[in-house]
This record gives C-alpha cells, sequence and structure tokens, in this order.
C-alpha cells in the first residue's frame, strides 16, 4: 500500500491525523522519468533474473531487487496516467512514507513510514472541475496498479521458477487481497477515496 495522491476535499475522519511533510519534491516530468526508470529497472532485474544460470541466492536477490523498484514506482505514475486520462492536471510529485501508517503493525509500520513512496499532486482547480467519476477513476489507479504490477511481476517470478517466486507470488496475492480491503476501509486510503468521490 503505497501513497496515494493529494487531495484538499473535506475529510472529518482524518483531520486529526498530522500532516506528513514531503522528503522531497520533483517537477511532473522529473517524477514522471524517475518512476518509469524505475519500473524498467526493475523489469530488467526480473529479466536478469530470469535468464541466468547463476546460484539461487543470487537470481533471487535480483528478483527482490527488481521487485522493491517496480513496487515502489508504480503507484503514483498510475495516478497521473488516470488522472491525465480524465482531464485532471498536475504541479508537480513529492515523496514521503505511506499515508495510512497506522493500519501496519509495529515493525512493518516504521518500514513503511521511511519508505520513498511517490505521491502525485493534482491542481486544486482540476480536482474540482473532475466529475464523480473521473475522482474515482483517479483515485483508484495507484493501488489497482500497485496490486497488478506487484501479482504479475511475482506470476512471472513464479514462471521462471527463480528461487523464491512461488513464494513471492502467493505472499503478493494474500498481501493484496488484505490491501483492497483496507484501502476500501481506511478513510486515507485510495479505494475510500474513490468510493466517496463516486457518493459526493
Amino acid at each position: 500500500m503505497s501513497a496515494t495522491t493529494i487531495a484538499t476535499t473535506a475529510q472529518t475522519t482524518t483531520t486529526s491525523q498530522p500532516k506528513r511533510t514531503f522528503k522531497r519534491r520533483y517537477t511532473v516530468a522529473q517524477g514522471n522519468a524517475i518512476q518509469v526508470a524505475g519500473v524498467a529497472g526493475g523489469g530488467g532485474l526480473l529479466a536478469i533474473a530470469s535468464a541466468i544460470n547463476g546460484p539461487g541466492i543470487i537470481r533471487g536477490g535480483l528478483m527482490l531487487a527488481g521487485f522493491v523498484a517496480v513496487y515502489l514506482n508504480c503507484h503514483s505514475i498510475a495516478h497521473y496516467a488516470a488522472g491525465r486520462l480524465v482531464g485532471m492536471k498536475f504541479r508537480g510529485c513529492g515523496i514521503r512514507g505511506t499515508d495510512h501508517p497506522e493500519v501496519y503493525p509495529p515493525g512493518i509500520r516504521q518500514l513503511m513510514e521511511a519508505a520513498p513512496f511517490y505521491v502525485t499532486l493534482s491542481t486544486k482547480a482540476s480536482r474540482e472541475q473532475a466529475g464523480r467519476l473521473a475522482k474515482a477513476i483517479y483515485f483508484a489507479a495507484g493501488e489497482t496498479s500497485t496490486a497488478l504490477c506487484s501479482i504479475a511481476f511475482a506470476a512471472a517470478a513464479a514462471a521462471a521458477h527463480i528461487p523464491g517466486g512461488q513464494l513471492l507470488l502467493m505472499a503478493m496475492i494474500g498481501f493484496n487481497a488484505v490491501s483492497t480491503i483496507v484501502t476500501a476501509r481506511t478513510p486515507s486510503g485510495d479505494y475510500a477515496k474513490a468510493i466517496r468521490a463516486l457518493r459526493s
């Protein structure tokens, strides 16, 4: 569950949470370029792990490094792509930890807070002009992309018989099933925002 999009819609359920600051800011072009490179690099590491006949620990290590690269970079850029598709505009990109650390158990919570997740920064005017369906598509895109990309990556690793690939696939299926429910029920989750947009 990565960081999601920034919106200024009033949400009484989340006003008590402290505002998280960005560790770094980028222009739209810079942020997108970095994320595309991250996803491509992750796919390249998976391809190398699939092709080589080296020790299992090396192949497994390449797979995990590739997975992290894809996982960290496939979320926010999907928000951007979906937002542009429905006519929204963006003013930049930021990096910070997860938007909802409270849903994680101790240990994993600190890891997710420290992880460099990208966040799209849409303009207030374009959000206000967007219709309910457009906003729902925009909000839901990130979590959907994370689920599809992480499961597809793990499925490819398992099909290539990379050590740990089958375990990664099972873990991602279970993780994303739970993540879908959590992000639909947690006020700051992508799917919860999408549902609110449709109901507004």
